[in-house]
């Protein structure tokens, strides 16, 4: 070696070294020796750690390359010389470093300088020693062993030399292949071989430099892809990005489809990432959050850079999300994308897809909510979106600050592109969110404001953005504006601390407040009112800019100052704590609320300005007052001075003139005859003055007298002066105000318009003068303080005694001046559009305390006999008509305009509901509610009194069901809403169910105590079961219903009501969680009580057994009722979880059988029929049976009647109908009466066109079903990780969180398809049922529109199956019982019921869709057909008829008028009738454009189905045309008789000729190639019949000829 050495150091060009080795001995020519010799060099350079430039073994390497001869022993010398520096890398790997104890680094110095060594000198070396060499490293690593990382890339360029060669003979065999062949042998041995953890880095980056074929490359992506697992975490993100660089080959979907599934099944944790555990302690799946968050950083920033070299990874990527709709959207996706929108090229293209998806989600989570039966599939539940945000969010702490702009960005960008046009465009008043029924638009500008807030509470570098956001949105008067002030809110009330430091910046955007509209202004300062209650300096700039607007020229202005100081009067939520209890508030420090804080006083200083302005701002004034009252004890006092000090400017104390009230100083230019105006409300005024006194009052009892800095003598002097007042509007006539019969009350003069409003004033006045009479008691309380009480038989006693003789004398003389001035007004009064004034009470200004005082003692029971003054108020039933009447109204109000419910608002409420049900519905008085109300059909106009209770009950309900949801769909709602918060609310509904209950409120049994009831109450509200609470009062309101419509004059709109009250109650009944579940007999339960007994009925059950059992027994005429019931049973009847009950109901006796137990005709004889639909879908038979019963009340449309069709077929008989045997068929099926009583010939219409809107909303649903089907289990193979993803990362250093929920035991896809299958035939069969009956024309047009909407189901329906959706699963790291199957990666392709895996293979068409195309043929579009006949003989019936009507008017006219009349319409029907008429009337022009494309529209709709059931009729090779038949209705007739006229007989007869030879021609061509492909195959099951296919193909083909051809005509003729 020493001499090689020296001769190759005194010439490096070899030549002196060459002569040596021609003359060397034999002895060097050893085949171990060079080899040994390099070996041992190599390991005493490892062993000694030498720091040499260049070690002398390279250099000895280098020289026997090069100077080697090119044949004989140089061949041999080389070859020696690449065996031992491979043999050597290859043991220096396994070993790590020598015994020697050398380090790593200098080992990996030695073994980089070695490889690029033998790299320079690579195409030297023979093809015999490259197939050595190469071989000997795959052999290492098929054995699993880890050499050196040098060697692969050793490995990588003797790949490429070795593939450069011509022939190459493979190791231990004497074939020679190419070398490209060689090389990709040696691929495949790496690939479908076990990887050493340690080698699979060095593993990728050889793959990426060795040129490879699709299948090749496919092969070692995923082969490097199932390695994920096994490596260390740490390799991970390096591992990824030489996967994406070696994606830049090909396979890009396949790559990014595999790292997103990886990390998504790690996220998702539990038993979908059990696939990705391994013997690896140091792998992905045993990390913790923030380790993996790390990881995933990294990765994200390697994905990042790999997308900006490479833009088409990035294309690839949306093309996959796309691809899959939502089935891919994850929170690593998201995170993917995110970061993709910070390239320029991909921010329009990622905001768009991401603001398609989120509305998709939205809308598909709105139609699970409505259609609850597709959450029980797979792969059809919308994903988390709000969640994958928040934990995306989480992680932004964990190196992710790269996509917190972009975070920033799509929430500001969904929230400006998914609100409306105008938020404003309805009124510029303020319409609370909670009132609108929320869109899917709604819904994601919530999700941007949640996900802006979220942001804002973590990260502190974009905080100033989202203000300046916010605020830009503000002033520019943007349509987002009120999502944004929504956003703001949320972010005062959780990040309040964070924004003290920004807050300059909402002050700059308060100087524009006076600019801004009223809601919009109002709305902001709402938000920052709790920040300016606690932070002077904000405090006090807000009122400089408020006292400022309160002077302003704009009256718009001044209410927008008059509304901010307001609203800083209010309480601060962020120091008050909401305690509501179930009943009640709960008490508290008293003397906290009486502390005024020091703002206040000057607040209340500007306040006492708006006195003097216009009328709108003191009525402002006035209701903000009267609520302060309320919920400020504190300044109540100071707010009794104010409205004290104003009030008596307009009571006469003097008594100088005739009227106690001014009213002529409370309208301008009441005394000059000009256009009045109000400028006093003066009813509120009083009535703000007698709640302030009672506020007081109150206040004195809670607290000592002496802590309330109010004038004593002042509070004496208010009222003496009302009740001064009182005893004057008592004494003095309407004549003394100017408001006496012979007064002008008409609007379109000036008096009539001033008498309107002084009437207005003076009913409101009279109203508070009542309030003042009720309240002006004192209250007794107990030595606590409180007043507040256990039971109901407390109640009366809780806010009075006893009223006065003196008080209910007064009450009544004042509510009858009320009642005689009202009935004057509404008798001559008209208002615009001719309107009338609505009934005494429905704009009062009553509070609700005195409403609920005055109703308790009129209705609570004990007061009958131990208060005879409530006797004589409950005497009076206009007074009573007219209190219930107000707390109707004021239920109402709170229900449809309060934002919040206030504690004392929902006391009011509860003792309201209670005392309306004592009244309205138990009470079985004589002189009752109940007794009065058919007393009062027919001679009254109004509504009931009992009527008006069911309606006030109901508000109240609906009030609870508003404020405390125990569902929270929204967005917004669910980050308010926690879990704590539901469970309070379930304590309120079940404490406020429990209060109202009937059976606790006299509604009891006659065996059962009222004790033992209220005991059940108390034990059932501590278990928060509303499910049995809701379910006892709706037992008690079926049996109320029962009763109503078994009067001998039914009360039919209170039974209306009832129903109502049912189904509201019913969303408070437990749903079933699994469908189909065994379900054993229903059995009603006795009473109350009963219900701690088991049951194996849901209560949901029992409600809708006994509406079907109601519909189906109950005779009822009126078809409002009937409309209210069936709709009500029809929506609840999908909710149920044992149907089989009610199929029972349906049945009817067939030779002692029923119906529902007869073999489905399907299974047995392999025909479909309404049975077999009944026994799979027995939630469906009330529909058909409904059906049926329309059929039996209208008769049939074609052949015979019902009753005339015998009872079977006579077999003697020679003569017979084809549809005779299924007219018998059909008769023994439906019978020949109604099974549902509530089908009549007066409520059959409605029935039919209750039962087209819910099969209308049915196909609407089966629709969307059809789409998502598409898509159905493409998210990870068979899991579902949207269901399973429960991320909660509060801890960054906990370990990872992994889903603990129940099983996600979701039903496949498979049984998704064959459910819509058969629900698509429940619809079919019930529009046959339909189209075979005489409907009247408006229920035929509608029918007409569902069977366009139902063809157009079947169409893509048809069009699913025609183009299957072939994306291949992403099942990669599912676990397989084989360990490493070569083909492993093909095996992820998405199985669909249509397979197709080659051109001659033949469709499996699922036996759902071959029963709906033959219920399509055989029944439906024969049907409809005769249907259209049937409309059509209808549509000409009706025309002649009116023709013959007017033709007789014209008769009885002279000829002057006939002449006349000949352009004009007959005004009842609309019929255009005579040749020169021109005009017609705008409605009945619609109706005939309507009514004109309402069958072409339809037969299209036919054809276009018939037309995709033919291809995928020769698609599939089965023949499902058979069914199919000719279409006989068409939208034109070709009148053969007239083309004579015209001279065009003979041209059409000899075009017909040539028409018929084509298709003779055509028929012979195509049965020459059937015959063809039935020889080819012959295991189709039908294919005899393709004959069918073709023949319909003609037909079409004729028909359209056909139309042409007289289109032809039609031109020639004109």
């Amino acid at each position: 070696m020493d001499t090689i050495l020296q001769l190759y150091s005194q010439d490096t060009s070899g030549a002196v070294l060459r002569g040596y080795f021609e003359d060397a001995d034999t002895a060097f020519e050893s085949v171990d020796h060079i080899s040994n010799l390099v070996t041992e060099s190599l390991r005493e350079l490892e062993s000694q750690g030498s720091h040499e430039q260049e070690p002398q073994v390279l250099i000895f390497i280098r020289a026997v390359v090069r100077a080697s001869p090119e044949n004989g022993a140089g061949v041999s010398w080389r070859l020696q010389v690449l065996k031992g520096a491979v043999t050597w890398l290859l043991q220096a790997g396994n070993d790590g470093a020598s015994s020697g104890g050398g380090n790593s680094t200098q080992l990996d110095e030695l073994a980089g300088k070695l490889v690029n060594t033998l790299i320079d000198v690579g195409q030297s070396f023979p093809v015999d020693a490259l197939v050595q060499s190469i071989n000997a490293i795959t052999e290492t690593i098929r054995q699993q062993r880890h050499p050196h990382s040098s060697t692969f890339e050793l490995l990588s360029r003797l790949l490429v030399i070795a593939a450069n060669a011509d022939a190459v003979s493979l190791p231990d065999s004497h074939e020679e292949i190419t070398g490209v062949e060689f090389r990709d042998f040696i691929l495949d041995r790496i690939c479908t071989a076990p990887w050493n953890p340690k080698s699979v880095l060095p593993l990728a980056t050889l793959l990426g430099d060795v040129d490879m074929e699709s299948k090749q490359l496919e092969m070692a992506t995923v082969k490097v892809m199932k390695q994920f697992k096994h490596i260390d975490a740490t390799d991970l993100p390096h591992l990824i990005y030489n996967l994406l660089l070696l994606s830049s080959k090909g396979h890009q979907r396949l790559v990014l489809r595999g790292i997103l599934e990886f990390f998504d099944r790690l996220d998702a944790g539990g038993d979908i990432a059990e696939c990705l555990h391994s013997d690896n302690p140091r792998g992905a799946s045993r990390l913790g959050f923030s380790e993996l968050s790390a990881v995933q950083s990294t990765v994200i920033l390697h994905f990042s850079f790999a997308v900006k070299q490479d833009q088409e990874l990035g294309t690839e990527l949306l093309k996959h999300m796309k691809s899959g709709k939502l089935a891919f959207l994850s929170t690593f996706s998201l995170t993917c994308l995110l970061t993709m929108a910070r390239i320029h090229r991909f921010e329009d293209s990622v905001m768009d897809y991401l603001k398609s998806s989120i509305l998709t989600i939205f809308k598909d989570e709105d139609r699970t909510r409505k259609e609850t039966w597709v959450a029980q599939y797979e792969g059809v539940s919308p994903p988390p979106i709000l969640s994958m945000f928040c934990a995306i969010i989480k992680k932004i702490p964990h190196g992710m600050d790269q996509i917190t702009q972009s975070i920033v960005q799509c929430g500001v960008y969904i929230m400006d592109s998914m609100a409306p046009t105008s938020p404003w465009k309805a009124s510029d008043k303020d319409v609370p969110r909670k009132t609108k029924l929320l869109k899917p638009t709604d819904y994601a500008c919530e999700l941007g404001a949640a996900i802006l807030a979220e942001t804002f509470k973590t990260q502190e570098s974009v905080r100033t953005e989202i203000l300046d956001h916010i605020m830009s949105r503000v002033v520019t008067k943007s349509a987002s504006t009120m999502y944004f002030l929504n956003l703001l809110e949320t972010i005062v009330k959780e990040s309040s601390e964070a924004l003290i430091e920004h807050l300059p910046r909402i002050k700059e955007s308060l100087d524009y407040l006076s600019f801004l509209s009223l809601p919009t202004a109002v709305r902001l300062m709402a938000a920052v009112k709790d920040v300016a209650a606690i932070n002077r300096p904000f405090r006090d700039s807000l009122l400089l800019i408020l006292r400022k607007a309160l002077f302003s020229k704009s009256l718009e202005s001044r209410q927008v100052a008059l509304s901010g100081l307001l609203l800083l009067l209010e309480p601060s939520a962020m120091s008050h704590v909401n305690t509501r209890s179930g009943s009640s508030r709960a008490g508290g420090d008293h003397r906290q609320d009486l502390e005024i804080p020091g703002y206040s006083t000057e607040i209340l200083g500007m306040l006492r300005r708006c006195l003097g302005q216009q009328g709108d701002i003191r009525l402002s004034l006035y209701i903000g007052l009267m609520s302060l009252v309320e919920s400020s004890p504190a300044l109540v006092p100071i707010v009794f001075e104010i409205l004290h000090a104003h009030f008596v400017h307009f009571v006469d104390k003097t008594g100088t003139r005739l009227a106690p009230l001014k009213l002529d100083e409370c309208v301008a230019n009441a005394r000059t005859g000009g256009e009045p105006s109000l400028i006093e409300p003066l009813q509120f005024l009083m009535s703000g003055v007698v709640r302030s006194l009672v506020g007081i009052r109150k206040a004195r009892r809670r607290t000592p007298r002496d802590a309330i800095g109010v004038d004593n003598d002042l509070v004496e002097e208010s009222q003496k002066d009302l009740n001064k007042l009182v005893h004057a509007l008592e004494a003095a006539g309407l004549e003394e105000f100017e408001l006496d019969k012979t007064s002008d009350f008409h609007m379109a003069s000036n008096i009539g318009v001033r008498n309107n409003m002084y009437a207005s004033l003076l009913i409101g006045c009279f109203e508070s003068s009542i309030e003042y009479l009720i309240l002006r008691l004192q209250t007794p309380v107990d030595s606590n303080g409180k007043a507040a009480m256990s039971s109901h038989h407390r109640q009366h006693s809780e806010q009075g005694g006893q009223l006065s003789t003196e008080s209910v004398e007064l009450t009544l003389h004042l509510f009858t001046k009320m009642r005689r001035l009202h009935d004057i007004v509404r008798e001559k009064a008209v208002l615009p559009r001719g309107k009338k004034m609505g009934p005494l009470g429905e704009a009062t200004v009553l509070g609700l305390e005195c409403i609920t005082r005055l109703m308790e003692c009129i209705f609570v029971e004990h007061a009958t006999h131990h208060d005879p003054e409530a006797q004589r108020l409950r005497a009076n039933d206009d007074f009573v008509y007219y209190i219930t009447t107000v707390a109707h109204m004021s239920l109402s109000k709170m229900q449809a305009s309060t934002e919040v419910l206030k504690d004392s608002d929902y006391d009011y409420c509860r003792r309201l509901s209670s005392v309306l049900v004592r009244e309205f519905l138990t009470s079985g008085r004589p002189d009752g509610p109940r007794a009065l109300a058919a007393g009062a059909k027919g001679k009254d106009k109004n509504k009931s009194m009992l009527m008006v209770g069911i309606e006030a009950l109901t508000a109240g309900l609906l009030i609870v069901q508003r404020f405390y949801p125990l569902e929270v769909p929204g967005v917004a709602e669910r980050q308010v809403h926690t879990p704590a918060t539901l469970l309070h609310n379930t304590k309120v509904v079940c404490g406020f169910l429990a209060a109202t209950l009937p059976q606790v409120n006299g509604g009891h049994q006659s065996d059962q105590e009222p004790s033992e009831v209220v005991a059940w109450t108390t034990s059932r509200t501590i278990k928060h079961d509303v499910d049995s609470l809701a379910a006892a009062y709706c037992q008690f309101l079926q049996s109320l219903l029962e009763v109503f419509v078994n009067e001998t004059l039914p009360l039919v709109k209170e039974a209306a009501g009832i129903l109502n009250m049912i189904q509201i109650l019913s969303k408070y009944l437990t749903r079933p969680t699994i469908r189909n579940t065994p379900a054993a007999g229903l059995s009603r339960m006795d009473s109350v009580t009963s219900t701690d007994s088991a049951t194996d009925t849901s209560q949901l059950d029992q409600l809708i057994h006994w509406l079907v059992r109601f519909c189906r027994d109950m005779p009822i005429d009126d078809a409002a009722l009937a409309k209210t019931l069936l709709s009500m049973t029809l929506s609840l009847e999908q909710e149920s979880s044992s149907p089989e009950e009610n199929a029972a109901l349906m049945a009817i006796e067939d030779g002692g059988q029923p119906e529902s137990s007869r073999a489905p005709q399907w299974t047995t004889s392999g025909s479909a029929s309404v049975s077999s639909v009944i026994s799979n879908c027995p939630e469906a038979a009330t529909r058909l049976r409904l059906a049926a019963d329309i059929l039996v009340t209208y008769n049939m449309n074609h052949g015979p009647g019902i009753q005339s069709i015998p009872d079977r077929i006579n077999p003697n008989e020679q003569e017979q109908d084809e549809e005779m045997p299924r007219l018998v068929a059909l008769k023994r099926e439906i019978g020949v009466e109604s099974r549902f009583s509530v089908v009549t010939m007066r409520t059959a219409a409605s029935t039919t066109d209750v039962l087209l809107v819910h099969i209308e909303g049915a196909l609407d649903s089966l629709e969307w079903a059809v789409g998502k089907l598409r898509y159905c289990g493409l998210s990870q193979g068979s899991i579902n990780l949207s269901q399973a993803m429960d991320v909660d990362a509060s801890s960054s250093s906990s370990a990872q969180p992994r889903y603990t929920g129940p099983p996600l035991n979701l039903k496949s896809a498979q049984k998704f398809e064959t459910d819509i299958c058969w629900r698509l035939e429940v619809c079919m069969w019930v529009l046959a049922r339909i189209a075979q009956a005489c409907i009247p024309n408006a229920s035929a047009e509608y029918l007409i529109k569902i069977l366009s909407r139902c063809y157009r189901v079947l169409t893509t329906l048809t069009k699913h199956y025609l183009n299957p959706l072939n994306l291949p699963i992403s099942n990669l790291f599912e676990l397989t019982s084989g360990s490493h199957a070569k083909g492993s990666s093909h095996s992820g392709k998405h199985k669909s019921n249509v397979s197709s895996t080659g051109s001659g293979s033949n469709y499996q068409l699922p036996h759902g869709f071959l029963r709906v195309t033959e219920v399509v043929g055989t029944e439906l579009s024969k049907h409809v057909y005769n249907f259209l006949t049937y409309f059509q003989a209808m549509d000409n019936e009706v025309q002649e008829r009116n023709f013959a009507r007017q033709t007789g008017s014209k008769k009885k006219g002279d000829k002057v008028k006939a002449n006349k009349g000949k352009d004009h319409e007959d005004d009842n029907d609309g019929v255009i009738m005579g040749g020169g008429m021109s005009t017609v009337k705008s409605r009945h022009k619609a109706k005939i454009l309507r009514e004109s494309k309402l069958i072409p529209d339809l037969i299209y709709m036919v054809e276009q189905y018939e037309r995709f059931v033919i291809q995928l009729s020769k698609k599939s090779k089965v023949n499902l045309t058979q069914y199919l038949r000719r279409s006989t209705a068409r939208d034109f007739k070709i009148q053969i008789q007239r083309l004579g006229d015209l001279g065009l007989e003979d041209q059409y007869e000899e075009e017909q000729q040539i028409l018929q030879l084509q298709r003779q021609e055509r028929e012979a061509q195509v049965q020459s190639s059937l015959s063809g492909q039935v020889e080819g195959d012959g295991d189709v099951r039908m294919a005899n019949d393709h004959e069918g296919h073709d023949m319909a193909l003609d037909v079409e083909v004729e028909e359209d000829e056909e139309e042409s051809l007289v289109r032809s005509r039609k031109r020639a003729r004109h």
